[in-house]
């Protein structure tokens, strides 16, 4: 079903941003490599990330759905050494994965995909406003609107993309201009997000040197980047907070 070696940096990440909204989840493993999408118990946030085949070393797979504890999984990926390289099997008729790597060899039982929450479906946006920012800039805006508030709002108009933070006597804003962003598509667009999710989405978004945020009007936004030059990719879908009058 499944034999292939992939660098364990970049695996750590892909778990790691599915961590970050839920512990289990469906993987779905086809010919041209694993996909897993999940949204959390709340429905606010959903994440979809994509190992493309090239991201691994070697690869064989038939297709299949497995149901894989992620926490479990990402706990024994933080024991191995950024440069090393990671064995995943998934025997035809087995029911569990074998992770090795460094002399380590693990070997857990796989979930029942049946009893994990479907893989949601991606819903067709039309959000207007494209920006492509470095992921540190996103990093000091999120970590620093935390200080004072739970939420944030992300805005743009003609020039300039805003990321603001307003707590009760204390107001943060960050902005960069269209000259200082990587990529901009400028298309007037507001909405205001919970920093309880944004904050969780910064440590897996610093692994890639970008960060593109599509963006609309109260409409949920999405945030996207890649790593191992592209043969990762990783998305967000973030519901807006409803604004009181």
């Amino acid at each position: 079903m499944l034999d292939a070696l992939i660098s364990a940096d970049i695996l750590r990440t892909g778990i790691e941003a599915i961590l970050t909204l839920v512990p289990e989840a469906r993987f779905r493993i086809l010919e041209e490599g694993v996909v897993s999408r999940a949204v959390d118990p709340a429905n606010v946030a959903m994440v979809s990330v994509e190992l493309k085949k090239d991201a691994f070393d070697s690869f064989s797979a038939t297709e299949a759905e497995v149901g894989v504890d992620v926490n479990r999984l990402y706990d024994i990926l933080k024991m191995a050494r950024k440069e090393d390289e990671v064995e995943l099997v998934i025997d035809e008729g087995s029911n569990t994965l074998k992770v090795q790597f460094s002399g380590l060899r693990y070997t857990y039982t796989l979930i029942d995909p049946s009893a994990i929450r479907k893989e949601p479906k991606v819903p067709n946006l039309e959000l207007p406003a494209r920006i492509t920012m470095k992921t540190d800039d996103f990093k000091k805006a999120i970590l620093a609107g935390e200080k004072i508030s739970d939420h944030v709002v992300l805005k743009t108009d003609e020039n300039n993309f805003y990321i603001e933070a307003e707590g009760d006597t204390d107001q943060i804003v960050f902005s960069l201009t269209k000259a200082e962003l990587v990529d901009f598509v400028p298309e007037t667009a507001r909405s205001m997000f919970s920093l309880d999710y944004l904050k969780e989405f910064v440590k897996p978004i610093s692994r890639s040197e970008f960060v593109t945020i599509h963006l609309g009007t109260d409409y949920p936004a999405r945030f996207e980047f890649t790593i191992a030059d592209g043969r990762v990719k990783v998305e967000y879908l973030l519901a807006p907070r409803i604004e009181s009058e």
